[in-house]
């Protein structure tokens, strides 16, 4: 049940940061990933940062993002592409 969903993938710290801040300040607890790999020399090797809640909370975010104009209701999209699955599975061996 404490599983965590990527609710939107950033290139931009900034705007992760923005958005992370907005939902938080509705008591959605918010976490990042990647965020450490995109603020070195190697920006968006992992596709860029992404933003994550709990899953009980994904719909309240995403209502919250998209009211905020952080989402448009066609980014949604929980399947991820066969390129980006790849690359976090490759990924997921660095981060043990």
């Amino acid at each position: 049940m404490n599983q965590l969903i990527t609710l939107r993938t950033f290139n931009s710290l900034y705007d992760l940061e923005m958005a992370k801040t907005y939902l938080e300040s509705f008591g959605i607890e918010c976490f990042t990933q990647d965020e450490i790999i995109n603020r070195t020399y190697v920006p968006n090797v992992t596709g860029g940062a992404k933003l994550q809640v709990r899953e009980e909370q994904f719909e309240e975010s995403v209502t919250h993002l998209i009211e905020g104009g952080y989402l448009k209701q066609e980014d949604i999209d929980l399947e991820p592409s066969p390129e980006f699955k790849f690359i976090d599975k490759l990924l997921s061996k660095f981060r043990k």
